[in-house]
């Protein structure tokens, strides 16, 4: 035990703490008496003036007090509820209440980022964890690197366009992470087009014969119709009203039956005050017995027009004079739907009460007679092209593809050359060869500085100021020369200009004609076994775009001008037969080495959704 002589020193200086924290700041408490009991240990205590009050010391649980009671404290239950332990007041327990307190303020809590050190540390391992993450995202982009770089920024600064340099930047990066996902892909289905023959009941092209393609249906010529030899394609029918012009074939089975008819029109004028026949299949001008397409005058506005005699269907965009028009009617006998489309595009809808009626009698092409007591003379003005007739109703996409698909060649019949787009276009090659290893299935190959493959009768691609679309997939074996030539005449003469080529630095660029050839550059393509898909695209709209594996890589949206030939133009692959045309920034290396598969042309502008389709 020990002795009583430390016992109250002890004490003391305990209360003393108390008192000078406790009154610190109030002259009148400082003035405030103790009272001391000096006891042997674990039997000394306090006493206090009724006034004063105790308060503990830096207690977590009561800094907010201002008074010590000790009914106030914690207490400790015992397993039973009704049992309560109230806290012992003996003053020995504050000096270790005390350094328990100032261990759990220093050592008790986790560490905190107000401490220097901890802060040191947090960044320290901060800046790990970057540069942990840093080197993995390189290995990756190591890793899938693709082989399109950017050959010189100068390039880059020369495009002529309103995207920023960032948003450049931007896509040329999405670009790189392309190629494995491309590999990825199914070729089959992204090179699928909705082009088919399925039902095809008849079809005239008109190249100089009355013939249909099925060798069922030949027309018969009344009043000497001609041809003309600037056709929609190659050559086409001409009718002239004021001679009663007209074609008639044996009944083709449209009764009852769903049915599309599509054709190609250049009306020439407005000879008739109500109807411009187009075909006809007339028993009885009512009671659904009698089809007639035809362009009809609603006040002074020509648009296409479908009727039965009972049901009738109206389009709302009239046909132009002097231009080549596609034209699509389209019967369901499912679901009775009526449908016309004019180059593409749906411009009328409507449901009919019954399928055509009727009996069997002669199909007309150019002129109705069965109308003519209703609504006059109705004798077609102008030309007539590629008219076909099957036994279904088409869908949307594949009227958009009839409509605008100017041609396809995808190279899988090779060695035999054939346009598996909707006008069969004709070609000439030379010194070409052929891979296995093409995109979806064979390629071309150009080995050859005078290997080249020609294309005719591309009469969108001549028009001014119709938009178009180039689509292609080349591999090359060097970054030079032209891809994609067009010109007015077959020898390469005339109007004349390299659409898609290399730049003397290896850029590849896209060019149009507006008086001058107007340019916009891409990056520079590696030399590999990648393939790249290219497209150039023009409208008066969104001018000259380029893109590169669906990516578009440059534009110039002031080109809202394209001046073309004004004749059916032609299209050469992999050269150009001289320095005399127009090349533009493509460099004076006429010949392109590499493979090209999979090539197209429309007759609109492709959309982002089409191109990331191929």
């Amino acid at each position: 035990m020990l002795s009583t002589r430390r016992q109250p020193s002890r004490s003391f200086r305990v209360i003393k703490l108390h008192r000078h924290r406790r009154h610190r700041s109030s002259q009148n408490h400082r003035r405030q008496s103790l009272t001391l009991d000096i006891s042997p240990i674990g039997t000394t205590q306090i006493g206090v003036r009724s006034s004063s009050k105790i308060r503990p010391l830096n207690d977590d649980k009561f800094s907010s007090a201002t008074t010590f009671d000790h009914h106030s404290l914690p207490r400790k239950r015992s397993s039973k509820r009704s049992s309560i332990v109230t806290h012992s007041l003996n003053i020995n327990s504050y000096p270790s209440r005390r350094k328990q307190r100032k261990e759990r303020r220093n050592f008790g809590a986790p560490c905190r980022f107000c401490t220097p050190l901890c802060v040191t540390w947090s960044v320290l391992a901060a800046a790990l964890l970057v540069c942990v993450v840093a080197t993995i995202s390189i290995a990756i982009l190591v890793k899938d690197k693709s082989p399109i770089t950017i050959a010189s920024i100068t390039t880059l600064t020369t495009i002529s366009t309103t995207s920023s340099t960032t948003r450049q930047a931007r896509q040329l990066l999405q670009a790189r992470q392309l190629p494995q996902a491309r590999q990825a892909r199914q070729p089959p289905q992204q090179n699928q087009t909705w082009i088919s023959s399925s039902g095809l009941l008849a079809k005239w092209t008109f190249n100089g014969t009355f013939h249909d393609e099925m060798n069922t249906y030949t027309a018969i010529a009344m009043n000497n119709p001609s041809f003309i030899s600037n056709g929609y394609v190659n050559r086409a029918l001409v009718l002239n009203a004021t001679s009663n012009q007209y074609l008639y074939t044996s009944y083709i089975p449209l009764i009852n039956a769903s049915f599309t008819v599509e054709l190609w029109l250049y009306p020439t004028g407005w000879p008739n005050p109500i109807d411009h026949a187009i075909l006809g299949l007339c028993t009885n001008p009512s009671n659904d017995q009698c089809l007639h397409l035809t362009i009809r005058n609603f006040t002074s506005i020509h648009s296409l027009y479908m009727s039965f005699a009972g049901d009738n269907c109206e389009s709302n965009e009239s046909v132009p004079l002097n231009t080549w028009t596609h034209a699509a009617f389209v019967f369901d006998k499912v679901t009775l739907a009526m449908s016309i489309y004019r180059n593409g595009n749906l411009v009328g809808y409507c449901i009919s009460a019954l399928p055509l009626q009727g009996i069997e009698n002669n199909v007309t092409i150019g002129y109705i007679p069965g109308i003519v007591a209703v609504y006059g003379s109705n004798f077609f003005q102008g030309y007539i092209d590629q008219l076909t007739i099957v036994n279904r109703a088409k869908s949307a996409c594949e009227i958009l593809d009839d409509a605008t698909l100017a041609t396809y060649y995808n190279f899988d019949n090779s060695p035999i050359l054939n346009d598996s787009g909707p006008n069969s276009l004709s070609s000439t090659s030379q010194f070409v060869s052929f891979t296995s290893s093409g995109y979806s299935s064979k390629a071309i190959s150009f080995n050859n500085s005078t290997s080249y493959l020609q294309i005719s009768g591309l009469t969108g691609l001549g028009t001014t100021n119709k938009s178009f679309s180039i689509s292609l997939w080349i591999r090359p074996h060097s970054l030079w020369g032209t891809i994609v030539f067009v010109s007015s005449t077959a020898v390469g003469t005339g109007w004349c200009l390299s659409f898609i080529g290399f730049a003397t630095n290896g850029s590849i660029v896209a060019q149009i004609w507006n008086g001058a050839a107007r340019t916009v550059f891409g990056p520079a393509l590696s030399i590999s076994s990648v393939w790249y898909h290219i497209v150039e695209t023009w409208s008066s709209i969104n001018g000259l775009r380029l893109y590169i594996d669906s990516v578009l890589i440059a534009s110039n949206p002031s080109l809202v001008t394209y001046t073309a030939s004004s004749a059916s133009n032609y299209v050469r692959l992999a050269n150009r037969p001289n320095n005399s045309c127009a090349f533009g920034e493509v460099g004076l290396t006429t010949a392109f080495y590499g493979d090209i598969d999979d090539f197209r042309i429309y007759s609109r502008e492709l959309a982002i959704d089409d191109i990331c389709a191929f």
